[in-house]
């Protein structure tokens, strides 16, 4: 049920060759599909501006029962946080597996993650930081323990002979998310006008390029024509 926009789903069913056309009630919107909707709008709006009473507009489900699920809205939120980082990083893993070798996977991870964060409202995370540290510290330590998972790639580059030897995975991916966090999050680039691939090619991957070998370059420099 992702991607929901309408409080009320229709369900069609063929059968000799007609067509029926049944709605489900809305009372029967699942957690899942309520935490959808939530999600969509956090993201879209920020975090203050959305508010239980909205969602029970949007959904026509009771606050009684709205409540009954979530406590309130910082459990609403820290739902929508895990099921839109469980997505996210299952999307990520699937990614880089299908790649070839490490920089081929570093590049579909990097473009993909880039392109759905800027589809996120940057007062999103600046309300995350502001009125609910607790829970970004959270995510933080998720996303630590994702990051650590993700370090492999690095290792694999350098017993492939793609990256130098003697560069840190820690380190590696500590410096990685700061350039990353100032394309997508902090937005500190805003005013030159350069879309997020530009962005991308002349941060995170010209770090990329300082670890990698000449091999690595060779691999790169490939893989670069492909994805710009």
């Amino acid at each position: 049920m992702e991607n929901l926009r309408h409080p009320i789903f229709s369900l069609l069913l063929m059968e000799n060759i007609n067509v029926f056309i049944f709605s489900m009630p809305v009372t029967e919107l699942t957690k899942e599909a309520i935490i959808d909707i939530a999600l969509q709008n956090f993201l879209k709006d920020g975090i203050q501006s959305f508010t239980i009473q909205r969602l029970t507009r949007l959904t026509q489900v009771s606050s009684k029962t709205i409540y009954k699920l979530f406590t309130d809205k910082t459990g609403l939120l820290k739902s929508c946080l895990n099921v839109h980082y469980s997505r996210l990083f299952a999307e990520l893993t699937a990614l880089a597996e299908g790649a070839g070798d490490p920089i081929e996977a570093f590049l579909k991870i990097t473009y993909r993650v880039v392109a759905l964060e800027f589809k996120v409202n940057p007062l999103f995370y600046r309300e995350l930081n502001q009125y609910y540290p607790e829970l970004q510290d959270e995510v933080a330590v998720r996303l630590k323990n994702e990051i650590i998972s993700m370090s492999r790639f690095v290792k694999q580059g350098k017993e492939n002979g793609m990256f130098v030897p003697d560069v840190r995975e820690d380190v590696f991916w500590i410096a990685f998310q700061q350039l990353y966090r100032g394309i997508t999050r902090d937005r500190v680039y805003e005013g030159l006008g350069l879309s997020g691939p530009e962005l991308v090619k002349n941060t995170l991957i010209v770090y990329i390029r300082g670890i990698c070998t000449v091999q690595g370059l060779q691999k790169l420099e490939t893989y670069e024509q492909q994805y710009l």
